[in-house]
């Protein structure tokens, strides 16, 4: 694999457009597994998917390359300076879903092989197969991001053993403080040695940086966006997400990007970007978004703003986040 071109970034541009969503009130997560089928939603999504193609950039181009059949012909005998040439070029469609086309994207995210290939080198570099880590806010912190699968609250039943496997393999990770979590964490943030835990982390290391050398984690979460100023550059905010891409995929781990469920910035230009980095890097993506959609006002509490989401939402959230988690440990597990 080609090594990915670092970007650079201003981080003290990136800390003035943070904004502190979270609080240290915590959301409280229901004991019962929610009803959820990953295949059906009642949704209306046209009117995003309309928006997002007036707003969609100019299409982006992935990472995988597929070599096209050529075939040279010779027109002339005898050479000349500049030799015509004739190619027949026959190659495989791309298939994936446009970044505009994001809101309908499948909550379970799909494998692809760059994804492989990036778990393999990372695998072989001494990552661990056996340890997922999170960067996020406060809204990705153990106690209301998938820690419960490590309580005794635990809401799986004894008939989703294929669930319940995903937790086991992946012990210790649920319940852990990531030290790439933080409350009012964003992506420039995520990227700032200010932000970093002194306790644990290195001098003018970046959370994220020191969460991956610490923990060596194979599959990382991303779940950013919220903490992100309502009338800012979508397009900074993805110059921000790629150069997080691009660290953990150096590390050797898969990130996992996840879409919100809400629009503090008013157009869902956040969801968009995230697409658009999904479908750039080839990498999974975890559609929460049209996970919420079924949801009573899209599982968002409207007497917290419609930021934080409702015991029903956290349900969804920590469901399908488990559920993207052990489709995409299989698929690269799988030969």
């Amino acid at each position: 694999m080609k090594k990915i071109k670092k970007a650079r970034f201003n981080f003290y541009f990136g800390l003035v457009l943070v904004l502190t969503a979270c609080s240290p009130a915590r959301a409280s997560v229901s004991d019962t597994n929610p009803l959820f089928v990953t295949s059906v939603f009642e949704t209306s999504i046209a009117a995003i998917v309309a928006t997002e193609v007036a707003l969609e950039s100019p299409p982006i181009v992935g990472t995988t390359t597929i070599p096209p059949t050529s075939t040279v012909i010779v027109l002339s005998p005898t050479p000349t300076i500049e030799e015509t040439v004739q190619v027949e070029m026959s190659p495989t469609p791309d298939t994936r879903p446009l970044p505009r086309e994001w809101a309908g994207w499948p909550v379970i995210p799909s494998i692809s092989g760059a994804a492989k290939e990036i778990y393999r080198d990372g695998i072989a570099k001494g990552t661990d197969p056996y340890a997922v880590s999170v960067i996020g806010d406060c809204q990705s912190e153990p106690d209301v991001f998938m820690g419960i699968y490590e309580t005794d609250r635990n809401p799986l039943s004894s008939g989703e053993q294929q669930l319940v496997e995903t937790v086991s393999r992946f012990a210790g990770s649920f319940s852990r403080q990531s030290l790439g979590v933080r409350d009012g964490m964003s992506a420039p943030t995520a990227l700032s040695p200010l932000w970093s835990d002194k306790e644990f982390c290195e001098a003018n290391e970046s959370p994220l940086d020191c969460e991956l050398r610490i923990r060596r984690p194979s599959i990382v979460f991303v779940n950013l966006g919220t903490n992100w100023k309502a009338g800012a550059s979508a397009e900074r905010y993805g110059e921000y997400l790629r150069q997080i891409v691009e660290k953990i995929i150096e590390s050797g781990a898969v990130p996992i990007l996840s879409t919100k469920a809400d629009n503090v910035e008013g157009d869902h230009s956040i969801n968009r970007v995230t697409a658009e980095v999904a479908y750039e890097y080839d990498i999974p993506l975890w559609n929460f978004w049209l996970a919420a959609d079924s949801l009573p006002n899209h599982g968002l509490d409207v007497d917290r703003g419609n930021i934080y989401l409702t015991p029903l939402g956290w349900d969804r959230r920590n469901y399908t986040a488990l559920q993207s988690l052990d489709a995409v440990w299989r698929a690269l597990e799988a030969e």
